[in-house]
């Protein structure tokens, strides 16, 4: 009996600990991800994989088929050359820049790269950006989003989830 207990104890670690469970209870939203697709739970989250090089070569289809676009660490560098820049201005879909402490500058603005980009001046404190671009009036729109402390990290997704519904 010992045994049995102990199994099923350590199944339901095993399985507590495999992803994120984030309580988000908002409406079904579709993220085209670049780069690494979160792991986290949440049935109305669904996560796409693309390439800068599809994001880049055609935009049209994500206003339409997806409530934002995730960027992660693992291409923040190549994300951030020029020839994007041009793309994040033009897209009318939020782009969120996760785990950028450099926020969404050095994506956005020519000239500058996330590894040049200078930290001190741009650090704000923030964890995570979601960038947004409205073409007709030219007006760019940013929100941050901080995490204060690392095993928070489904409330900071909570709160990310919530503002892309409401853009």
């Amino acid at each position: 009996m010992r045994k049995v207990i102990l199994f099923f104890s350590l199944l339901l670690f095993l399985v507590a600990c495999s992803n994120e469970e984030v309580q988000y209870e908002g409406a079904p939203l579709n993220i085209a991800v670049i780069g690494d697709i979160p792991e986290l739970k949440n049935e109305n989250i669904h996560f796409e994989l693309f390439s800068l090089k599809e994001l880049n070569e055609d935009t049209s289809n994500f206003r339409s088929n997806y409530n934002a676009i995730m960027i992660t660490p693992s291409v923040f560098e190549e994300a951030s050359d020029d020839k994007f820049v041009k793309t994040y201005k033009g897209l009318e879909t939020p782009i969120i820049f996760f785990d950028s402490n450099k926020r969404h500058f050095p994506f956005v603005s020519e000239g500058v790269t996330y590894e040049t980009a200078n930290f001190d001046s741009l650090d704000n404190g923030s964890h995570t950006t979601i960038y947004i671009n409205d073409v007709n009036t030219n007006k760019e729109d940013a929100w941050f989003f901080y995490l204060d402390d690392k095993n928070n990290v489904d409330v900071l997704y909570k709160d990310i989830f919530k503002k892309i519904e409401e853009l």
